[in-house]
């Protein structure tokens, strides 16, 4: 027969019991510590911070990548299927909102050279990101003319960069409609 009742066990008198980086801090004050010791013990509670943030971003990355679905390349590019940006952040950004994950693109132009970095935030504080830089995307016609003017080339290798550091930066896989049949099932 099982009981409703819960056992409370004593913690041994003699166990030492560990205080917090902020515990520390306020009795440091409390005994007027210098201030050597308390940037000493700032660093400590940055780094125990800092430690807790990266943890909470990988239990939050890991969740999103268990729930997040294979997305459908469905857009036909030249010779591929693709899928766009737009179609890939209308399917994550339910998940990225409820694992507490947020993603934003920083950009620069050198030159010829667009540079985009993907930033994936959590609300704890802690970031990771995923740089890629590439050249205008000059496609030619048959004839050899040039299909896009100068700033149309950048913003398609400015949204292809955003969308392959997107994906990577987050582990999210693409594949064809079709490709079920292909695929081996890991069940």
């Amino acid at each position: 027969m099982m009981s409703d009742q819960l056992t409370v066990q004593e913690k041994p008198k003699n166990t030492p019991v560990l205080a917090s980086a902020q515990s520390l801090i306020e009795m440091a004050i409390t005994n007027g510590a210098d201030i050597d010791k308390l940037e000493k013990l700032m660093a400590l509670q940055e780094r125990y911070d800092a430690k807790n943030a990266k943890s909470s971003y990988l239990q939050a990355v890991s969740m999103f990548q268990t729930k997040c679905p294979v997305i459908i390349t469905k857009k036909q590019g030249h010779g591929y299927k693709y899928a766009p940006l737009g179609d890939i952040v209308s399917q994550i950004k339910d998940m990225l909102f409820h694992c507490g994950l947020s993603y934003r693109f920083e950009q620069e132009q050198e030159g010829s050279v667009t540079r985009v970095k993907c930033v994936i935030s959590h609300i704890e504080g802690h970031s990771e990101s995923l740089t890629m830089e590439g050249g205008p995307d000059n496609q030619m016609s048959k004839q050899g003319n040039k299909v896009k003017t100068d700033i149309q080339a950048t913003g398609s290798t400015s949204t292809y960069l955003r969308r392959y550091t997107l994906t990577g930066a987050l582990g999210i896989v693409t594949a064809d409609e079709d490709s079920d049949g292909r695929v081996a099932s890991s069940m």
